[in-house]
């Protein structure tokens, strides 16, 4: 039950923050956020395929650069493509 309630909350505050962002600026940051998130997730492809799973501390780097990647990726989505209610 906490889950939903911070999961409502958090998107809430998400939105209010979306809506004070003008929308040509939100277009522009979104863009860019994909890009971000587009960079990232090639070079984790890059470096893994190159280097490799050498270890078990490289698995969990590649995962938290997968999830930035992943992250900017649809943030980014999010805010070019958001519309005000």
């Amino acid at each position: 039950m906490i889950d939903r309630l911070l999961f409502h909350l958090f998107g809430g505050i998400f939105e209010i923050i979306l809506d004070l962002i003008p929308p040509k600026i939100r277009k522009v940051i979104g863009i860019i956020l994909i890009i971000i998130g587009l960079i990232l997730a090639l070079l984790i492809t890059i470096l893994y395929l190159v280097a490799g799973p050498a270890d078990g501390q490289s698995g969990l780097g590649v995962l938290i650069f997968a999830m930035m990647a992943i992250l900017s990726f649809l943030i980014g989505l999010k805010m070019t493509f958001y519309e005000s209610h």
